[in-house]
């Protein structure tokens, strides 16, 4: 059998966009993707596409190899019952579990080297909490369950790359958590892995300031001096291209941040910011730092518009297109 790539894909919140937006991928890219299979309700996909007024024929799985036969033709899904059934726009805690069990199943399957990469659905945090109580979101979740401790976040688009060295914590958690060694263990990860996932040799690395002007010279604050310097001169010293610490208000200027293969930034909002405002739609979140290619699309559940049939597929296509990509890359193929 020729060799191929297999993605994973999870259901996400369901009474979000996530079906709307796998269906619409299916239905628009296939051609351009390798297989992708569903872990999720069968039933919902179809109710979703009787709402939206969707032909996708649904075909259920046991074995992971079934979708190379079927891909063309079927959209396949590897089945997890939901607890009850869904109104768009209302999460509910009852299928809290099903949702984690999604997410559990595709990472069982790809460290097992039975799928090749695994892109995730938004979910509603505050919904799944709810049920596992030190929930923090998608990264550390995975993490946890491959035993590792130091996952990365690195948002890319063709336009930017940022990573956030710290992720969901509030600000004023986020500030106290910025130091030296956060600073370089996070630059060093992600240079490994552009140079693993991406191929590039000798990554351009800029890292953004945290104070207005850079704190120009201790006048708006020290951690420039004290932490961001210092910081910068033990990366340089590991070999690795990196450069700042720049103003966070002129690092994100087109002219600029084309210079850099990935910028480096002191806190969540700092990255997700510029890339959301410069390249929404094909934004992609991949986590660095795992056994496994993980990736999803850079947007929330959208509630507010979950079911209306006006979501854009187009992160989720970039997240299974990239995420195959680099499973090409790394060789990953699926016999």
């Amino acid at each position: 059998m020729k060799k191929k790539i297999i993605t994973g894909i999870t259901m996400g919140e369901p009474a979000s966009i996530s079906s709307e937006i796998t269906l619409k991928t299916w239905i628009n890219h296939r051609k351009k993707l390798d297989p992708f299979i569903f872990f999720g309700d069968p039933t919902h996909l179809l109710q979703t596409c009787t709402k939206l007024k969707f032909k996708v024929p649904i075909k259920i799985i046991n074995e992971i190899n079934e979708c190379f036969k079927i891909f063309n033709n079927y959209l396949p899904v590897y089945k997890v019952k939901l607890n009850q059934n869904i109104k768009f726009g209302s999460p509910s805690i009852k299928n809290a579990d099903k949702i984690l069990n999604s997410i559990k199943q595709v990472v069982k399957f790809a460290f097992r080297k039975k799928i090749s990469s695994i892109v995730t659905n938004p979910i509603e945090k505050n919904v799944i909490k709810k049920k596992e109580r030190n929930f923090t979101g998608h990264t550390f979740y995975i993490a946890k369950l491959l035993d590792v401790k130091k996952p990365i976040m690195l948002l890319t688009s063709p336009k930017i790359s940022v990573v956030p060295i710290t992720q969901h914590l509030s600000l004023k958690k986020a500030l106290k958590s910025i130091n030296k060694n956060i600073i370089v263990s996070t630059t060093k990860i992600t240079d490994k892995y552009f140079k693993i996932f991406f191929g590039k040799k000798v990554p351009k690395i800029a890292i953004a300031s945290l104070n207005p002007h850079a704190g120009e010279g201790g006048i708006f604050g020290n951690e420039e001096k004290k932490i961001i310097i210092p910081a910068i001169k033990t990366i340089r010293k590991k070999n690795i291209n990196v450069f700042g610490p720049y103003p966070a208000d002129t690092i994100f200027i087109k002219e600029f941040s084309r210079r850099f293969d990935v910028i480096i930034c002191m806190y969540h909002d700092q990255a997700t910011i510029p890339l959301k405002t410069i390249d929404f739609e094909n934004g992609v979140n991949v986590t660095l730092g795992l056994p496994i290619i993980r990736t999803s699309p850079d947007h929330g559940t959208a509630l507010d518009i979950a079911g209306k049939g006006i979501a854009s597929e187009k992160s989720l296509y970039a997240s299974i297109k990239m995420s195959q990509n680099i499973a090409k890359k790394r060789k990953l193929w699926i016999q």
